[in-house]
């Protein structure tokens, strides 16, 4: 009985080997070598674009580049900039089998990597006001920087970043303690000579 039973349930495994999708007569398993259709999730022409792109924007435009963003769902790549004809012309050149959009960006993605730096570096001085920073980044859309803080910060905390930084424009995230997890390794052994 226990033999039946083992060989019914192997039968029921292959029989509905993985997706189960038919494609005209013929079952799709795992193991097919049909090949997937290409969908936004994994356009190839697009992640092929973004390998090439970002590192051109980084390194050659890094004045004018604030962003880039992958759309996957229409597919397209927008790259946020400060306006500048040389980096569209580029990008479009490099990229051209790819939907592409510009948008305009406020800041550059260096200008707001200054003041990433600078906020993190601060975290002492902002912590002695009782104000715990746990992360900050550049918006992709060039708008301005993203602090992350214990919620809720005191007082008007927005107000404060931008008296202390006022050349940048922040965004408030609330988000939770990071704690480091604790060390499961073995204790470290250390010779004696």
């Amino acid at each position: 009985m226990r033999r039946v039973v083992l060989v019914l349930l192997l039968l029921v495994a292959v029989a509905s080997c993985g997706r189960n999708q038919s494609e005209g007569n013929t079952l799709l398993c795992l193991t097919s070598t049909a090949q997937p259709k290409t969908t936004p999730m994994n356009d190839p022409a697009l992640a092929a674009a973004a390998h090439v792109v970002q590192p051109l924007l980084e390194s050659k435009f890094a004045s004018t580049y604030a962003g880039l963003e992958m759309r996957n769902d229409v597919p397209m790549m927008v790259v946020y900039r400060k306006p500048d004809p040389s980096l569209d012309a580029e990008v479009r050149q490099v990229a051209p089998g790819v939907r592409i959009e510009f948008r305009d960006a406020r800041y550059t993605r260096a200008e707001m990597g200054e003041y990433v730096k600078r906020v993190m570096d601060d975290t002492q001085y902002w912590k002695g006001r009782g104000i715990s920073i746990t992360s900050a980044g550049p918006e992709v859309d060039g708008s301005g920087v993203q602090v992350g803080v214990v919620a809720p910060p005191p007082g008007n905390f927005a107000r404060y970043l931008d008296e202390h930084y006022p050349a940048m424009s922040f965004k408030l995230q609330s988000t939770g303690e990071i704690v480091p997890l604790p060390y499961t390794g073995s204790v470290p052994v250390i010779p004696t000579t």
